[in-house]
């Protein structure tokens, strides 16, 4: 489990909730120690994931094109961001968010495996794994309940 893997993590904002995510990327790491681990953030969030030796490479989303009104911009942001993710061939993606617009980032990856936290019915197609959010524990809780519920070993939590 884990040799070659191309993993694919999702959180594209709230400063909270990316550093709430951060114990489940190294419960991820520790079950895949040779994946290489992609995290997908908007880019202003970007800098707080760096330095965060657990994750290989971050790929940075800009979502103000798509708040900028330019029909045009947002359509060749969104195909460009489409093809860099299938580019990367993963083998699974971990979408910690559940919106609809990570929804579809993680189908349009092409992955074949695509475990999500799910808010609502509508959105739980785009995955192969989801698990409905429990909201009466703390975020940081749900996403390696999360894991868990996908199959992962969650040990000792270690933040550095």
């Amino acid at each position: 489990m884990g040799a070659r893997e191309n993993i694919l993590l999702i959180r594209l904002k709230s400063v909270g909730d990316i550093l709430f995510t951060l114990p489940a990327v190294r419960i991820v790491r520790e079950n895949f120690p040779q994946a290489k681990l992609h995290f997908l953030v908007s880019k202003e969030f970007a800098p707080l994931l760096r330095g965060f030796s657990d994750v290989d490479e971050i790929i940075p989303f800009d979502r103000a094109v798509f708040r900028s009104g330019n029909l045009l911009a947002a359509c060749s942001g969104l195909f460009r961001m489409i093809q860099d993710l299938r580019r990367k061939n993963f083998s699974r993606v971990v979408d910690f968010q559940g919106y609809g617009e990570t929804a579809w980032l993680s189908w349009l990856s092409g992955a074949p495996e695509r475990w999500s936290s799910v808010y609502r019915p509508a959105r739980a197609w785009a995955c192969t794994r989801g698990e409905w959010r429990d909201n009466t524990i703390h975020p940081a809780e749900w996403n390696l309940a999360l894991l868990q519920k996908c199959g992962l070993r969650v040990g000792e939590i270690h933040n550095e």
